[in-house]
């Protein structure tokens, strides 16, 4: 079954479909994005608020890429500690045996 979530971004509503198949809640996804968007609209100017929101949406989104990026980064870093201690490990246990 299909779940439609409802966002309001700036003053404006939004739907997006929900994977029913994901391991993070929607509302979880919907409360990130509103977080972030809030925490730009803080740094402009009051009067800029009503007629830069799609460089308000557009910052947020900058900033969601680069900090996935980093996480993707860190991931791939630790995936490849991992694997190497895991080799280490396992020519260790073959040659005591």
């Amino acid at each position: 079954m299909e779940t439609i979530i409802t966002i309001e971004l700036l003053d404006e509503k939004f739907k997006f479909k929900a994977d029913e198949n994901s391991t993070v809640d929607p509302q979880d996804i919907a409360l990130y994005l509103t977080e972030e968007i809030k925490q730009v609209e803080a740094r402009f100017p009051a009067y800029a608020r009503k007629t830069n929101k799609l460089a308000i949406v557009v910052t947020a989104a900058l900033n969601i890429a680069k900090q996935n990026c980093e996480l993707k980064s860190q991931n791939s870093r630790f995936l490849h500690t991992v694997s190497t201690r895991a080799e280490k490990l396992d020519r260790l246990i073959r040659s005591v045996t």
